[in-house]
């Protein structure tokens, strides 16, 4: 699925209205990392989830080398 699909979804509430990101209606794409799997991207997006970090983020924008690491260590079946 499409980053921008993803979002849209979560601004029409398609995963549900008691989750925070259902609070907000102004959510914007920050940052887009491509993944050759589904599998991938979503372990991808755990990881930064669990990190609860916008620096971390604000990083991975900033230094693109971190996106490639994290594109590696969870394509690998890590």
């Amino acid at each position: 699925m499409e980053p921008k699909d993803r979002l849209q979804r979560h601004l029409e509430q398609y995963y549900g209205n008691q989750k925070f990101t259902s609070l907000a209606k102004d959510w914007e794409l920050f940052l887009d990392i491509p993944c050759e799997t589904n599998i991938t991207a979503r372990k991808i997006e755990e990881h930064i989830k669990k990190m609860k970090s916008k620096k971390y983020i604000q990083n991975l924008k900033k230094y693109p080398e971190l996106i490639d690491k994290l594109r590696q260590r969870f394509t690998n079946g890590t």
